[in-house]
């Protein structure tokens, strides 16, 4: 995508070619057409926010492209500072702050002012069309599958074990590595600027502060619960010290456990939980100390954007690292392991359907409303996420099914929905839980009510701080298993089934995060029940 810059006065057909232009542009990139026809929207409304200020004679630019692969529309004209988003709706500000402007920025969902050398720009950061992952996962199974048995056939075994032990298991652990790497930085800055910005009530506004902090418990109640249905479903190696005592003195470990002896250790040592501590103790030292560690908090900022990208270029290899690892499976023999790969997934399935079932039939009888209207009003929704492991690509009818089906203000859908995709995931929490238990039962894991409870405060901890970027579920992965003791070698399955997951997943957190906002909307008097309760 090349860039390409056009300059303008702000005249009324000036405006419209240019807001044609941005719509050409948006219909390369955008996920659908409602995204498209918002965003020109919202650029015609600042171009003649800006013709007002400046008069028709006045020349503005419009810049289109793409850096390091993300496409951005920049507007840009000349003249004193004047910030046209700054005119809307201040009872949004008053609500969610600027670090919620934030969120909704980096989302692409409003454009991020600036004033430079005497310029004004407003720039667009806009997501990229993602790929169905399903293409990738076909493409790197089926290539594993015709190398890997094709080198049965023809290759000696000793040259098989060669290339294992010298190019695959090398490249394996080489990626687990850079995983590992990046993952202790992502979870730190995205740990301490989240607690600056929840804790801080001009950064966040009152409504986001209040959703930031039940997403948070909600996670927690809905990973908890799914332990206690897993657990019949496993045979797990239980701890031999059963009395109350030592399971008692076991957890009592685990919290001395998370205290550091020093700073460096936790990040040498990959230990997440005082990693997460450092970082709620800076994020919580940043906000005490307020504006005297505003540069340090943007700084934090900044790095955590790039961690992100980091991320997600790493995130890009994964259809080779699924190859990689089939590729390494069927060489050394050991494919039969991922033969009871279909154990984690029925269970997801079981517990996140029940677990939705209870939520969804709670609000049917505090709202007085037929659980089956509700199923009907969120499953558009739901299967696009779900066919498509894509939260951007089911934004549009998300808003819609949100304000028009489930009688939400829009009040709280603007930013809620948005904030609720970036850190709202029980589902993905359910997903971790199994995969953690299922792999605790293959390797004979030692587990206690101290392993069991730290399974629940790192699988949900990570699902809200981790940043919803490709690779984040992988990193995620590696953390977790290092947490619980599991070994590396378990990453191997559960890294081609999480793309099974990834849509199963999508999906159900989707219809879940609805009902979240219902439930939210009901409390602060943003809902509806006319519109709620209306069929067709």
């Amino acid at each position: 995508m090349h860039t390409q810059k056009t300059e303008y006065v702000f005249s009324a057909q000036a405006i419209d070619e240019a807001s044609q232009q941005t719509q050409l542009f948006l219909e390369q990139t955008a996920a659908d057409k409602k995204s498209v026809l918002r965003l020109r929207l919202t650029v015609e409304t600042l171009l003649l926010k800006w013709q007002l200020r400046f008069g028709e004679d006045a020349a503005f630019t419009l810049r289109t492209g793409s850096r390091f692969g993300r496409p951005y529309l920049l507007l840009e004209t000349a003249g004193e500072a004047f910030d046209p988003t700054a005119q809307a709706d201040r009872a949004g500000s008053e609500d969610f702050g600027e670090f919620g402007e934030r969120v909704l920025a980096n989302l692409g969902l409003t454009p991020t002012y600036s004033y430079k050398s005497g310029k004004n720009q407003l720039l667009f950061k806009l997501q990229k069309r993602k790929r169905n992952p399903f293409i990738g996962l076909c493409i790197a199974v089926s290539a594993a599958l015709l190398f890997g048995f094709g080198g049965l056939a023809v290759l000696p075994d000793a040259l098989r074990a060669g290339a294992v032990e010298s190019v695959l298991t090398p490249l394996y652990n080489t990626f687990l590595g850079v995983l590992s790497a990046i993952a202790g930085p992502m979870i730190f800055l995205s740990v301490a600027w989240g607690i600056y910005g929840i804790g801080d009530a001009a950064t966040l506004g009152r409504i986001g502060k209040k959703m930031i902090l039940r997403f948070l418990g909600v996670t927690v109640l809905i990973t908890a619960v799914s332990t206690a249905l897993f657990l019949p479903f496993f045979d797990l190696h239980f701890s031999s010290a059963t009395a109350a005592g030592s399971q008692l003195g076991g957890i009592f470990d685990m919290i001395l456990g998370v205290f550091p002896e020093n700073i460096v250790s936790p990040f040498a040592d990959g230990n997440m939980m005082q990693i997460i501590l450092i970082a709620a103790v800076v994020g919580s030292i940043m906000l005490i100390l307020g504006s005297q560690t505003r540069a340090v908090a943007e700084l934090i900022e900044q790095v955590n954007y790039i961690i992100q990208f980091l991320m997600e270029l790493v995130g890009s290899l994964v259809p080779a690292f699924i190859f990689l690892v089939l590729l390494r499976l069927i060489w050394s023999d050991s494919l039969g392991v991922v033969s009871t790969g279909w154990k984690p997934i029925l269970l997801f399935l079981l517990a996140a359907t029940v677990i939705l079932t209870g939520v969804l039939g709670y609000i049917a009888v505090k709202k007085r409303v037929s659980p089956l209207l509700l199923l009907r009003k969120c499953f558009p929704t739901f299967l696009i996420a779900l066919t498509t492991a894509s939260s951007s690509a089911a934004f549009g009818t998300n808003v819609a099914c949100c304000e028009k089906q489930l009688g939400i203000s829009g009040r709280l859908t603007n930013f809620g929905i948005p904030l609720g995709i970036v850190l709202y995931a029980p589902a993905t929490a359910i997903n971790f839980l199994v995969c953690a238990l299922y792999m605790a039962e293959n390797y004979q894991t030692e587990v206690s009510a101290a392993w069991l409870l730290t399974a629940v405060l790192i699988v949900s901890i990570l699902t809200v701080a981790s940043p919803p970027v490709p690779g984040g579920a992988l990193a995620c992965y590696t953390i977790i298993f290092s947490q619980l003791g599991l070994p590396d070698t378990a990453l191997e399955v559960v890294l081609v089934l999480d793309v099974l997951f990834d849509f199963l997943a999508t999906g159900f957190n989707m219809t879940f995060l609805q009902s979240e906002l219902l439930l939210q909307a009901n409390k602060m008097q943003l809902l509806d029940d006319k519109i709620l309760r209306k069929r067709g």
